[in-house]
């Protein structure tokens, strides 16, 4: 009897010859042969492919998950200009970074219920005293979504404070210049670029033992014409609610 590998395999005898089953079915059914080495070849090369695309999709929701957590990473970065942005302060009047033009701007994320944020008034007043007559403007941000203008006003003037608290309520200056904490600060250069993203200082206490004053230094630096000791330094406080 002819042993074929097709009649081989038709007949459940073994073989060790597959490439040849594969070219005797292909040749009974009119289609192509193709060695299985290739096939595997071509199903290995199809498996890489898919799995680079996957990669690549994972990466870029990667990318927008991170952005979506940390709004420093959407804001606007270290030495770049700070989006022009319109504001009404609790007392009704509107602000303009434009109208700030050559003067350095500090703009700190402030809010009425963070304990944090409140022990930071004096020496955020203290800034202001010491750098108000060298052209630097000091104003309040409250970009809490649960704080309206009239508690931000009848707590503004119980506390007297020195300079205005402009309202933020959708989050969209603090999404714009990355904060995320109160109270921190942005300092904005005389032509409105980002220079200084932050503490205050580093020590929340009341004692002086430690206290590296991040937003002095800055504004030494920048009045003077010198490079900032530090860009960005780590905040602390109560997290903005959006």
């Amino acid at each position: 009897m002819i042993s074929t590998p097709f009649m081989d395999a038709m007949e459940g005898r073994e073989t060790k010859k597959p490439a040849a089953i594969l070219r005797a079915f292909s040749f009974h059914l009119m289609l192509p042969a193709r060695p299985l080495k290739e096939d595997a070849r071509i199903q290995s090369a199809d498996v890489v492919v898919r799995a680079a695309r996957l990669a690549r999709r994972r990466a870029a929701l990667l990318i927008l998950t991170a952005i979506a957590l940390h709004p420093c990473l959407a804001g606007a970065q270290i030495g770049e200009k700070a989006a022009g942005s319109h504001l009404t302060d609790s007392e009704g009047k509107l602000h303009a970074l434009e109208d700030y033009e050559g003067k350095i701007v500090v703009l700190e994320f402030w809010s009425f219920k963070c304990p944090v944020s409140l022990a930071y008034d004096d020496r955020v007043a203290a800034l202001l005293s010491r750098y108000g007559n060298r052209d630097v403007i000091v104003l309040g941000i409250a970009s809490n979504k649960d704080e309206s203008a009239v508690e931000v006003k009848r707590n503004a003037e119980n506390l007297h404070l020195p300079f205005p608290v402009l309202m933020d309520p959708d989050g969209s200056v603090a999404d714009r210049l990355g904060a995320t904490h109160t109270p921190s600060i942005a300092i904005l250069d005389g032509t409105g670029v980002l220079r200084y993203r932050g503490a205050i200082d580093n020590n929340k206490r009341d004692d002086e033992r430690g206290r590296i004053p991040y937003a002095a230094e800055a504004l030494e630096a920048l009045l003077s014409g010198q490079p900032l000791p530090m860009a960005e330094t780590k905040v602390f406080g109560c997290s903005i609610k959006r």
